[in-house]
């Protein structure tokens, strides 16, 4: 397991897990960038999806990457960490999303993932508690895939260092 401070727009991954809601609308954050980068392909094809399935808390849907391709992204895992945009997350969204998201990543046989730090922005949750989450669920799955966590904020990354590590 790798973890970066950087852009989750460069993830050199074959996947990526990033932060979502019911609506599949992507304005906030980490999702608004990824659209934006996708040039609003993947911000389409994630309403299409929320509004034509049935999305719950803590679900994952899967789009495809738009121009993410040029960059070695197959699918983007939106993980589902809150209900509407205007809602707030829990940290027992986070857990169990990213665990979902994590599971779907491994039986769609993708050899590599990058996450993203879900519920840090916009989300508002404490850094040193998510990063503790984080690194468990991502541990769960660290032998059977490569995971690279990346974000931009240097205090949940340095947490998650720390965490990583004292083993």
């Amino acid at each position: 397991m790798k973890v970066i401070l950087g852009d989750i727009c460069y993830p050199k991954s074959e996947s990526l897990i990033i932060p979502a809601n019911t609506t599949g609308i992507m304005s906030d954050d980490i999702s608004a960038r990824i659209s934006k980068v996708g040039l609003g392909s993947i911000s389409k094809e994630a309403k299409k999806i929320a509004s034509e399935t049935k999305v719950d808390l803590t679900d994952c849907f899967i789009t495809g990457p738009g121009r993410l391709k040029r960059r070695g992204v197959k699918k983007i895992y939106h993980s589902i960490i809150k209900r509407l945009k205007s809602d707030f997350t829990s940290i027992y969204n986070v857990q169990h999303a990213l665990d979902k998201a994590l599971s779907k990543v491994v039986k769609n046989k993708h050899k590599s993932v990058t996450v993203s730090a879900l519920g840090s922005g916009i989300g508002g949750l404490e850094y040193k508690i998510l990063a503790k989450i984080i690194v468990d669920i991502c541990k769960k799955y660290d032998d059977i895939i490569e995971i690279k966590i990346i974000d931009d904020n240097e205090k949940l990354v340095n947490e998650v260092e720390n965490i990583l590590s004292k083993g």
